[in-house]
């Protein structure tokens, strides 16, 4: 059996060479201080598994390692075992390698590369993700920033500290969040809240998020998962591992993301230990706030069958989606509600609670779309179905009043059944 670790080791020290000076200016001297990399010996690295492949305990302690990697302090708490970037980064790069490397060899027969190619593989991985830092940092940090969209950022220690309780009940938060997200300018919001004498709430906001909120973490294994299965061009997928990751990531956070659904920055995903399910082919754009809900598949085709999910886009508590439904930017769905089928909403919709919208197939014949144009308001309640072969579309500004039954005239427009 191959040393896993002999070839590499020669090409290490040339490869860390090349990522330290990438690395060290996305960190300042505080974070670097903070920095807390857990150490797994070689000897555990080096042994080789069967079938399962994953040793979940270390695999737990990598992800640890890179979440501390782009927001340092947030997850190890051990005393510190490094003394620089450079050994932090030798100790992680170690660790990435090894599953890497461990994942490829467990699926050798399929893709019949020699070890020594294999190898060579893995090292090209590992180091494309590590120098994929800087964007995997900002993106944590947008997520965590998404995430002060949570009114309850202003906790109970918080507001003891304002002298005016009023004045944040005002206040309407999220936008201002969004233009500093839309700009990718976090000191937007900082001279916002500076304008109106709340500066000191914001350290502590962060502090709160980054020390206690999931969805920003669950977010970050799904980035590493999802660079595993994307990478550089010509980089064969890793196999076995994102799959690993994001059962990792159900476990603990109780959201399954596949590894391959695409998914935004600055996204708030509340609420997770309620469950919250993405598909393979689903697609999430930036600035959402998602609720547990499910965005699941209706096919057992391997072609597009998950929803896709606007920019801005808010999903609230236990909504289903099924199948290839788009909805369109700064659309809000409200609690309880189902989309499924060939729907798609323009931007600006809003849906109430407890809606059913969806196409329904009669025998053979595939049913036409439901297409909501921008800024249409349904009413709590409602039903829209068709269940013929022509589009129905519900043109731009249309209301729909509460607990409505709509289904398509037989010529594209909404009738009341």
């Amino acid at each position: 059996m191959i040393d896993l670790f002999s070839n590499y080791e020669n090409r290490k020290h040339d490869l860390l060479a090349k990522l330290i000076p990438l690395l060290h200016p996305i960190y300042t001297s505080k974070e670097l201080e903070a920095l807390r990399i857990e150490p797994i010996a070689r000897e555990s690295l080096s042994i080789h598994s069967g079938y399962g492949f994953v040793n979940r305990e270390i695999l737990e302690t990598v992800l640890g390692n890179l979440l501390e990697c782009v927001a340092p302090g947030s997850h190890n708490a051990s005393p510190r075992q490094q003394h620089d970037l450079s050994s932090c980064m030798s100790e992680v790069s170690d660790q990435l390698y090894a599953m890497i490397s461990q994942s490829f060899l467990a699926v050798k027969d399929s893709h019949q590369l020699p070890e020594s190619d294999i190898i060579d593989l893995a090292i090209e991985v590992t180091f494309d993700i590590l120098s994929d830092l800087p964007r995997l940092k900002s993106r944590a940090f947008w997520n965590r920033f998404a995430s002060l969209k949570d009114p309850a950022v202003w906790d109970a220690y918080l507001l003891s500290l304002c002298k005016d309780h009023t004045k944040i009940k005002e206040i309407d938060l999220s936008p201002r969040i969004n233009t500093a997200i839309s700009e990718r300018n976090f000191h937007l919001y900082q001279d916002f809240l500076e304008a109106h004498d709340l500066a000191f709430a914001l350290d502590y906001q962060m502090q709160l998020v980054v020390s206690t909120y999931p969805g920003w973490r669950v977010l970050f294994y799904h980035d590493v998962a999802h660079q595993l299965v994307q990478g550089k061009v010509g980089f064969i997928p890793v196999p076995l591992l994102p799959r690993a990751i994001s059962e990792l990531a159900g476990r603990y956070y109780q959201a399954d993301l596949h590894p391959e659904t695409r998914i935004g920055d600055a996204n708030f995903f509340d609420h997770t230990h309620r469950g919250i399910t993405t598909g393979q082919t689903g697609i999430i754009g930036s600035g959402c706030v998602i609720y547990p809900c499910t965005l699941g598949g209706l096919s057992e085709k391997v072609h597009q069958r998950h929803p896709s999910i606007g920019n801005y886009a808010q999903i609230s508590t236990d909504v289903g989606i099924f199948g290839p439904v788009k909805v369109g930017n700064y659309s809000v769905i409200g609690a309880n509600t189902e989309l499924y089928g060939f729907v798609e909403t323009g931007q600006y919709c809003r849906i109430g609670s407890s809606v059913v919208i969806g196409t329904v197939r009669m025998a053979e014949m595939v049913p036409g779309r439901i297409i909501l144009g921008d800024h249409v308001r349904i009413a709590d309640g409602t039903v829209i179905e068709n269940n013929l072969s022509a589009d129905l579309i519900i043109g731009d500004n249309t209301q729909i009043r509460a607990r409505s039954y709509v289904i398509n005239d037989g010529k594209g427009n909404p009738k009341l059944g």
